[in-house]
């Protein structure tokens, strides 16, 4: 009734300095109670035991908050929008991150898109991380910068995998440090470079998403891989781990969405195909079906089998089972083949 009764008052005396004050009296009540919901939504996150880092997240973007809602645009006009994507398509301003697997990058239109939240599944020991690697390798061979969240290796096993990918270091050469140096030194050539970061000690939502945005704005990374989802940690530990990781995927998408960049996510696939002896399907991601809701591309990894369903060595059989903006390969493979030491692999034509 106050502000109604100042409202009247105001369009009755139609002074500039009588509307003025009026403005000045609702953007100070507006900032007070918008501080006050921020207050309050700090106290539940630190009773639920959330983090520190994603406490300070709420209070680092409450500027941006109170500035957008004393804004008055609800949106960009499509024309505008239209004349953004010509200076883009002009220009050449490429947002796909290609993964150097041909026929991959043919069904992606060239790789993955800026604010793509891309799902890498397998069952465990396929080798889900080292296609993963194998991606971000080439992602920042093209110099763009990926950083890469290990959850399950240390940063040191991920960068040995680089090595052996070469073939001219193996894993015996590492583990007895028999090392022939000038190889070591031509495999670091071939696989190491300073757009590749590896981060081994996030496992929080929160400070993950934390990291991404921070390294987006201040190291121009342009993609992350996090290998994976399952063993990352929320705040509330109460929730189911459904729950959970429809939680992970939700934020991981907005986050994706946010920075522009692709965010490749590895995931668990449950039992169900290989003991109904069957190619894995959408359903047989594990532990949500928000993933596959969230997901804008799916990518599912199996052993390669024969005719008579044996399994071939060395060999797996990749599958876009969802891709939003391109094609999936729902009846042939993309089968790819691995070296000795099964750390790399490349498309078999055979």
């Amino acid at each position: 009734k106050y502000y109604f009764d100042n409202i009247v008052k105001a369009q009755t005396e139609a002074t500039p300095s009588a509307t003025l004050s009026l403005a000045l009296s609702f953007l100070d009540t507006y900032i007070k109670r918008m501080a006050y919901y921020e207050s309050v939504n700090a106290l539940r996150k630190i009773t639920n035991g959330a983090p520190s880092d994603t406490i300070r997240d709420g209070f680092s973007s409450f500027n941006d908050r109170i500035m957008n809602g004393i804004g008055n645009k609800v949106g960009d006009t499509s024309v505008s929008i239209a004349n953004d994507l010509a200076d883009d398509l002009s220009k050449g301003n490429a947002t796909r991150i290609a993964t150097h697997i041909k026929t991959l990058d043919y069904y992606t239109y060239g790789g993955f898109n800026g604010g793509n939240l891309v799902i890498l599944a397998a069952r465990p020991s396929v080798g889900k991380t080292t296609i993963a690697m194998q991606i971000a390798q080439a992602a920042s061979g093209d110099r763009n910068k990926t950083l890469v969240f290990s959850l399950e290796m240390t940063k040191k096993e991920l960068v040995q995998r680089l090595i052996q990918s070469t073939g001219l270091i193996s894993q015996y050469d590492l583990v007895t440090h028999n090392i022939d140096w000038d190889n070591y030194e031509r495999a670091l050539d071939m696989v190491v470079n300073n757009d590749l970061l590896i981060n081994d000690e996030s496992y929080n939502i929160h400070e993950i998403r934390h990291k991404i945005v921070s390294s987006v704005q201040i190291q121009g990374v342009r993609m992350v891989v996090i290998d994976y989802l399952q063993l990352m940690r929320g705040a509330n530990v109460r929730l189911s781990k459904n729950d959970q990781v429809g939680e992970f995927t939700s934020i991981l998408k907005q986050t994706a969405k946010q920075c522009n960049i692709p965010i490749v996510v590895l995931s668990q696939l449950s039992r169900d195909s290989v003991r109904e002896n069957r190619s894995p399907q959408l359903f047989d991601l594990r532990d949500s079906g928000s993933i596959e809701q969230d997901a804008d591309i799916v990518i599912m990894l199996e052993r390669a089998k024969d005719s008579m369903g044996g399994i071939i060595d060395n060999k797996i059989d990749m599958w876009i089972r969802k891709n939003r903006a391109g094609k999936c390969n729902f009846d042939n493979p993309i089968r790819l083949k691995g070296n000795e030491s099964y750390s790399h692999f490349i498309e078999d034509n055979e």
